[in-house]
C-alpha cells in the first residue's frame, strides 16, 4: 500500500481524489464518482421539463483517476476546461463557449512539458500557434487566420537554430 502511495507520488499522479463535486443551488447532482461510476454532473430541468447539463462535471478514468473538469451552461460545454493524462497532469486546458473552443488553450505531454500553445474563436484555430518538441524547446511559431496559416511562421531545429521562415498571405473571406 505504501509503496503503491509512493510510485504514484513519484509518477505525478494525484495522491487523493478530488473532494465530491457540488453543484449549485437550484441544480440536481446526477451520476456517481468512482468507484460506483465514471462521470457526475449538475442538471437542471428545461422548459420541456428535459434535464440539461448545466455548471461543474467531471470525468473519471477506469481507475479512478480524474480525466475531465468541465463547466456546462444550457447542455453545453460553457466555461473553463480541463483534460488530464492518467498520471494526473494536465494535458490540455482552456475554455469552451457554447461547445467551441475559445481563447488561448495549452497542450502538454504527460510529463508536463509544453506541447502546443494555441488560440481560437467558435472553435476554429485562430490567432497565434507555438509548438514544442520534447525537450520544451519552441520547434514552430506562427498565427492562423480562420484555421489556415498567416502571417510569418518560423520554425527550429531541435537544437534551437532557426532552420527557416515563410509568410502566408491572410486569408480574405468574401460574402
Amino acid at each position: 500500500m505504501i509503496l503503491a502511495a509512493l510510485l504514484a507520488v513519484l509518477a505525478g499522479a494525484p495522491t487523493k481524489p478530488p473532494p465530491p463535486l457540488a453543484c449549485p443551488p437550484g441544480l440536481e447532482k446526477h451520476g456517481d464518482e468512482p468507484f460506483q461510476g465514471y462521470e457526475v454532473w449538475c442538471e437542471k430541468k428545461d422548459v420541456a421539463g428535459n434535464g440539461r447539463r448545466e455548471g461543474p462535471s467531471r470525468l473519471y478514468y477506469d481507475d479512478g483517476g480524474l480525466w475531465q473538469e468541465a463547466v456546462w451552461k444550457d447542455g453545453k460545454r460553457d466555461g473553463p476546461f480541463v483534460e488530464y493524462h492518467r498520471n494526473g497532469v494536465k494535458a490540455r486546458e482552456g475554455r469552451y463557449a457554447a461547445d467551441a473552443m475559445e481563447g488561448p488553450w495549452t497542450f502538454r505531454r504527460d510529463s508536463g512539458l509544453l506541447e502546443e500553445e494555441a488560440e481560437f474563436r467558435a472553435g476554429v484555430p485562430h490567432g497565434r500557434f507555438v509548438a514544442y518538441g520534447p525537450s520544451g524547446r519552441k520547434l514552430t511559431e506562427g498565427q492562423r487566420c480562420l484555421g489556415a496559416p498567416c502571417g510569418l511562421w518560423r520554425t527550429w531545429s531541435d537544437d534551437g537554430r532557426l532552420e527557416g521562415e515563410v509568410r502566408y498571405e491572410t486569408p480574405v473571406v468574401v460574402p
